[in-house]
């Protein structure tokens, strides 16, 4: 690889070897072609774009803080995306209906009574950790009941 020699009269070889000498955590390695890796896909699409329209890949330096930002901003979407259409947690849900990095002001307490995921018979006979999910008074032993009866 004409980059790894320090020799090399290509001036784009040696402006990579430069920045490798300077950045001692940037790897590079061999990657086989075409064996369904998406960063080298990627990277061999923008190639063929640069070479067949002109077009070259600019790398435009962006703060650290704002790709950050932008890539935090992208997640939370995506996570609450996930959390509006999932199928699980939905008791979660109605309590809880916004994904947040944030810590709730909901004590642990009271998300495992409204969630009704609690220590109750009807939640343990779920997971096969009680045999019924009646009370003692004939009703069925959820949190509501637990705190009403």
């Amino acid at each position: 690889m004409a980059s790894s020699n320090s020799k090399s009269t290509n001036e784009t070889a040696r402006k990579i070897f430069k920045i490798l000498l300077s950045n001692p955590r940037i790897k590079v390695s061999w990657v086989k072609a075409h064996s369904g890796n998406i960063g080298n896909e990627r990277a061999d699409q923008l190639a063929k774009d640069a070479t067949q329209h002109g077009q070259p890949y600019s790398h435009t330096k962006i703060p650290k803080p704002c790709i950050k930002g932008l890539l935090r901003k992208r997640m939370l979407e995506e996570w609450q995306t996930s959390w509006k259409n999932g199928d699980t947690g939905r008791k979660i849900y109605n309590i809880m209906p916004s994904v947040s990095f944030r810590p709730t002001n909901w004590i642990r307490e009271d998300v495992i009574f409204f969630s009704q995921h609690g220590p109750f018979p009807a939640n343990l006979k779920t997971f096969h950790l009680s045999d019924s999910d009646y009370c003692s008074c004939g009703g069925i032993f959820t949190a509501l009941h637990y705190a009403t009866e």
